[in-house]
């Protein structure tokens, strides 16, 4: 099928593909991977975002799965409705409680590949120090109020049919750890996890070790896990050969966002 040669690498005509692409391909790569001969998956996206710029769902749900995405910030929920996806306007976290301050934060449009980053960036229930301290300028943040639910709590009322999750990204800006404290593990047993690790945290690797998980593949800034039975030797040793490639071009990437004479663009 077209959408499958797609992802599997091959080209196909532009105007038959709307996929737009994760960063560092993340969806493409996990799809060959993991989920090529899945017809029926479901896909549990933490950060939503915004559906039209490095949406890591986009290509799940071009593939028909069933993507429930959760967003807190009202402005990317209003972006989801409006090209008719569900989304659930929430903070996720280890534990429930309504009406909690959640920063918005705009970040002047700083660059990225393919568009401009302003919400996605630093916007989470409290900027961490770690994050903050990133930014060249002072940020521009304005508190909203949110309710907050872990994530057992979302499945439980919004999806009791669902029984497994097939892939579950997280993406909250310093604050995954304690998005995955709140999903029951042994219910749900996803089979593979994408996590943001922006600040290459050993912590997270302990974590998602203590729950059985290996580490498969690190495409920056996401990790990417699974089951340490699923994970082959092969897999090991690409893993071992991707991160400096992965971090030499995402340097590279970063010195063109920011128009570094040294750093001549590339064609194609």
């Amino acid at each position: 099928m077209l959408r499958e040669r797609e992802l599997a690498g091959e080209r196909v005509p532009d105007e038959a593909s709307p996929l737009l692409g994760a960063e560092g391909d993340v969806d493409r790569l996990v799809y060959a991977r993991f989920f090529s001969a899945v017809t029926d998956g479901v896909m549990v996206e933490v950060g939503a975002a915004r559906p039209d710029f490095l949406s890591l769902s986009a290509t799940f749900r071009w593939l028909d799965w069933t993507v429930i995405s959760v967003e807190p910030n009202p402005e990317f929920c209003a972006l989801h409705r409006a090209q008719g996806h569900e989304v659930l306007e929430y903070a996720c976290g280890d534990h429930d409680e309504d009406g909690v301050d959640f920063c918005v934060v705009d970040s002047g449009g700083m660059p990225d590949s393919g568009g401009d980053i302003s919400y996605e960036s630093y916007s989470s229930l409290a900027i961490k120090d770690s994050y903050a301290a990133l930014a060249e300028s002072d940020l521009d943040v304005r508190k909203i109020k949110v309710d907050l639910r872990r994530l057992d709590t979302i499945m439980r009322e919004h999806a009791p049919s669902v029984e497994r999750i097939d892939l579950l990204a997280v993406d909250v800006e310093g604050w995954e750890l304690e998005v995955l404290g709140g999903l029951d593990f042994e219910t749900f047993r996803p089979r593979v996890i994408v996590v943001e690790n922006l600040l290459r945290l050993q912590s997270y690797r302990d974590y998602m070790k203590s729950k059985g998980y290996g580490l498969w593949r690190e495409l920056a800034p996401n990790e990417v896990y699974a089951p340490g039975s699923e994970i082959t030797l092969r897999d090991r040793a690409a893993q071992a050969a991707w991160p400096a490639r992965t971090r030499a071009r995402v340097l590279l990437a970063s010195l063109r966002a920011r128009g570094d004479p040294a750093v001549r663009p590339t064609a194609g």
